[in-house]
């Protein structure tokens, strides 16, 4: 083989293995393959190979408003990033590279959940539903740490007197002049009339309740209400605006982020995040 010819062969082996070699286009990473000369994109391979990312992506899900802000004066994104307060789902998301400061992908993330305590999703799941006399009795004595003031105690006294009785039959109820109800009942012993007697059951009771894991407590006011059925009674209770009640603990952790600081004593700064109300 002379000279040319071996010229020749080392530039055909050069255009059939130019192929196999990645090309870089910007930030992406290129292979021409040669079955059919398949074109294939293989940057996201070639960057879970590098050691670090090129830049920041993913959401992570914080347990507490606490940590939350500490992620967020972590990342330093205030020029570039929103925070969005969405008080339908209860959340607050930190959008790092948002479209604040010109175009972003919005795909670097930080969100937080205000979680319903166990407490306070029993007395909500239970809000207007009717309980038979068993059932309420047992809902008090389960729950009495969440009662309030001198209407819990009269409350827990009617539970107990239900719980206590082998047999109660309910005949009638009339109203109080501090307008509360008394309950007439009669007590049953072994098929045997006992002793009759009456509940006096308060219009209102106060319950203390933290609202959201993590989060102070908050007051709600609940009416008490009955329903005589034969020779039974059954019980419920109405919230009063617990809707209410939960926008306005949430809005009290957006205002918290608003109003974060970084640092401490004199030299405390404000964390600086814009935030929004709205879904992202």
């Amino acid at each position: 083989m002379d000279q040319l010819e071996s010229l020749a062969v080392e530039e055909v082996a050069r255009l059939a293995t130019a192929g196999l070699e990645p090309k870089r286009v910007a930030n992406t990473v290129h292979l021409v393959v040669p079955e059919r000369y398949k074109h294939v994109d293989i940057t996201e391979l070639v960057r879970r190979a590098e050691l670090a990312p090129q830049r920041k992506s993913g959401t992570v899900q914080l347990g507490d408003l606490n940590s939350l802000l500490q992620y967020m004066a972590d990342q330093g994104a205030q020029e570039l990033g929103y925070v969005y307060a969405d008080p339908e789902r209860r959340t607050i998301t930190a959008v790092f590279n948002d479209q604040k400061a010109g175009p972003g992908w919005r795909d670097h993330r930080a969100e937080y959940t205000a979680a319903l305590t166990p407490e306070a999703k029993r007395w909500l799941d239970n809000d207007g539903k009717e309980l038979a006399q068993m059932e309420f009795a047992e809902f008090v004595e389960d729950n009495l740490a969440d009662l309030n003031g001198t209407e819990g105690e009269t409350l827990l006294s009617v539970a107990t007197t239900i719980v206590a009785s082998t047999g109660i039959s309910f005949s009638s109820a009339r109203r109080l002049d501090n307008g509360q109800t008394q309950l007439l009942y009669s007590e049953n012993i072994d098929a045997r009339a006992g002793e009759n007697g009456a509940l006096v059951i308060p219009k209102t009771f106060t319950l203390g309740l933290r609202l959201f894991k993590n989060g102070e407590g908050y007051k709600l006011t609940a009416r008490l209400k009955y329903r005589l059925h034969g020779q039974a009674v059954k019980f419920r209770y109405e919230l009063d605006r617990p809707e209410k009640a939960l926008e306005d603990a949430f809005a009290g952790y957006v205002e918290q982020v608003r109003n974060a600081k970084v640092g401490e004593g004199d030299s405390a700064r404000a964390l600086g995040y814009t935030v929004l109300t709205g879904k992202v």
